[in-house]
């Protein structure tokens, strides 16, 4: 489709599109912001950075099988460009969270009845510790910290609530000291 002006044709964007390209230039950022961060989670994982949640598995298997195609080892210099090629498929699938990562499949998803009403996975906490499309890595582990202390801190006056929130938020506090449990090296220590 053209319009003519004068003796010129210019293309007429489809409906619904900008003229401008805006929309497609947000999204080639956002391509590129996944990528970065997949590779950031690449480069923990093969630093000896631990990572926990059910996609751990499937995730850790696709890095094994680059690591062993690029022979990224300690000493060896891998090709960025050709690293970053192979990761870019898991950006087709990964929602990244503050407190963990989706790399989201539709018949496992834990939210999946939620997630179909508005089209995109629903990370929650209590869903994703569970989730087989989860995972969380070191990269996390800060934001868990925080998250544990500022429960703890603002929940450790619970003696005046009923029973069953008492109950709930110690089961909250236990959930996160678990999930931070599951990152820490074998020695206990923060990574």
């Amino acid at each position: 489709m053209a319009e003519a002006f004068g003796q010129f044709q210019y293309p007429t964007p489809p409906l619904g599109t900008s003229a401008s390209g805006f929309a497609d230039e947000v999204a080639a950022d956002k391509a590129v912001a996944l990528l970065d961060y997949v590779e950031d989670l690449y480069h923990d994982w093969n630093e000896g950075g631990r990572s926990a949640g059910g996609a751990v598995k499937r995730v850790e298997a696709e890095f094994d099988r680059i690591r062993a195609e690029l022979g990224d080892l300690p000493g060896v210099v891998a090709s960025p460009e050709r690293l970053r090629t192979m990761l870019r498929h898991l950006t087709r699938t990964l929602h990244p969270g503050a407190l963990n990562d989706c790399f989201h499949h539709t018949d496992t998803a834990v939210c999946g009845k939620r997630a179909k009403a508005v089209g995109r996975p629903l990370p929650m906490l209590n869903m994703c510790l569970t989730c087989p499309n989860s995972r969380r890595s070191s990269i996390h582990l800060p934001r868990y910290h925080m998250s544990r202390d500022l429960a703890g801190e603002e929940l450790k006056d619970t003696e005046h609530l009923p029973p069953h929130q008492q109950t709930a938020i110690g089961e909250f506090i236990a959930m996160l000291d678990g999930a931070i449990e599951e990152l820490n090296d074998e020695d206990g220590a923060r990574v």
